[in-house]
This record gives structure tokens, C-alpha cells and sequence, in this order.
């Protein structure tokens, strides 16, 4: 269950695969008006030709009424790519024009040397094994490797507003994370760090600390702050969080922070 969002207004919905969710989701004026049409994210498949909305996993829907998308939420094992999803790839080796990614998946992404804003075969990246990635997956199905792409989609708003910048400005949405250390939390606890309403994220910019954060859908989350002491703070407050409610994130992040100040004043 997601802790972060027990005192929203909605009612906590459980669904199961296979649930007919087309009169929760496609309402009357949604139906009757494309510019209020709602979006569906994982979790959810729409058939055509019944005009249905069901289930396809089991966990609790989820609403984001300011992009009006309907989502699942759950905690699987295992990463499954689906196009879109914004992910950190580790680089294992290169073939090729292609560099083979560890996504937490089945088989390892493939990203072309050239997917990258601005590159040219001239003017690219040159990626070491072990180089960290935030990327889109746009390709994947289940007869061959997902296609990961550092690239914006169209113009950027269709990509959640994601800003095109050139790979050598070290300024765009996607590219290689420098500095910093990664972690791996559940696939659970990863999308609901992605939410707006977060309760650890928001704890933690509350207390004053600058960081830098980059979430991928397939539980890997990166981290970077001016002290290697607060990357090592934030990192325990968010996987701390995964089994807290709201009050009791609140109080330990202020108690990590407590304690991380006092041994600086100590020095």
C-alpha cells in the first residue's frame, strides 16, 4: 500500500487482473470530450472494439487528476520493459554501434551510440562499462532486447515536459549520471517515489538539503548531494520510507537529520 497517499480524499481502490474498470475510468464527459479523455498507464489495457477498460495486474489504482492518468499501482519482482518508461541502465559492454544496458529485466537493453541529443558519429559519448544511464525505453516486446533511446520524445511535452539539451552540456533529461551513488529499492517503492505527492521527497526538501535525484520505473535510483554524509542520509530515509505512514516518515527523516548535523558540529 502506499503510505505516502493514505490521507488523499480518494477511497483506496484494490483491483485484481481482469476487473472491468470502464465505468471508474471512461465517465460520460471523459468519453465525450478528447481534450478530457483520461490517459492509462501501467497496468490497465483498453480494447478497442469492446470499448473496456480492465486490469491487468493486481494492486491499487491510482488517479493523477492534473494529467488525468489512471495507472496500477503494485510491487512486482521483476522489471518488465514497456515503452515509455523512463529508466537507469548500468552499460555492461558494447557492440557493435550499440551498447548492451543492465535494466533489471529479463535481457539487457540495447542503446545506440547514437541516441543521444546533438550526437553525431563524430561528436558522441564514449561509455566505459559501469557508466550510469538515465534513458526512455522506446522499443520493447517479447521476442527481442528492449531499445532505450537518451533522445526527448517529439517536442518534449508528450515526454512529461522533459528538456531537449545537447549530450555535452551535461543539462538535458536523459544522458549519463555522473557523481552520486545508485541504489536498488522494490519496483513498488520506485514508482511511488515518482508520485507529486511523495512524503520522504518532500520531508526531505523540507529540512533544507539540496539533492539531485533521477528515479527509474525499474528500481534503480540515483542520488547526489554536497556531502557524501547527506547521500548516505537520504539514501537510508528512502528505503526506510517503504514501510512507514506519513507521520512516522516525517519523524524519521528529521531524526536523521538531527543526528547528521550534530556529528558535523562535533568535528
Amino acid at each position: 500500500m502506499d503510505k505516502s497517499l493514505s490521507t488523499h480524499a480518494e477511497p483506496l481502490i484494490v483491483v485484481l487482473p481482469g476487473d472491468d474498470l470502464t465505468s471508474r475510468i471512461l465517465s460520460p464527459s471523459a468519453a465525450g470530450s478528447k481534450s478530457c479523455a483520461p490517459k492509462l498507464g501501467t497496468g490497465l489495457h483498453y480494447d478497442p472494439p469492446t470499448q473496456t477498460v480492465t486490469a491487468t495486474v493486481a494492486g491499487r489504482l491510482y488517479h493523477r487528476p492534473n494529467t488525468s492518468t489512471y495507472m496500477v499501482l503494485n510491487n512486482t519482482r521483476r522489471y518488465v520493459p514497456l515503452v515509455g518508461d523512463r529508466v537507469l541502465g548500468i552499460v555492461e559492454e558494447q557492440a557493435g554501434e550499440y551498447y548492451r544496458l543492465n535494466v533489471q529485466g529479463s535481457h539487457p537493453a540495447l542503446l545506440h551510440s547514437l541516441s543521444f541529443e546533438g550526437a553525431t558519429k563524430r561528436n558522441r559519448p564514449h561509455l566505459t562499462p559501469g557508466s550510469l544511464l538515465y534513458c526512455r525505453v522506446v522499443s520493447s516486446n517479447s521476442e527481442m532486447d528492449p531499445e532505450v533511446s537518451c533522445k526527448v520524445a517529439g517536442d518534449g511535452l508528450a515526454d512529461g515536459g522533459a528538456r531537449r539539451r545537447d549530450w555535452m552540456t551535461d543539462e538535458g533529461t536523459y544522458g549519463e549520471l555522473k557523481g552520486g551513488t545508485c541504489i536498488r529499492v522494490s519496483l513498488g517503492l520506485a514508482r511511488e517515489l515518482l508520485l507529486p505527492s511523495n512524503i520522504v521527497l518532500e520531508a526531505l526538501g523540507k529540512q533544507g538539503l539540496a539533492f539531485e535525484v533521477a528515479i527509474g520505473v525499474n528500481g534503480f535510483v540515483w542520488l547526489h548531494s554536497e556531502r557524501p554524509e547527506y547521500t548516505v542520509l537520504i539514501a537510508n530515509a528512502v528505503k526506510n520510507s517503504e514501510v512507514m505512514i506519513p507521520s512516522e516518515v516525517r519523524e524519521m527523516v528529521a531524526s536523521l537529520v538531527k543526528t547528521v548535523r550534530g556529528d558535523f558540529l562535533d568535528i
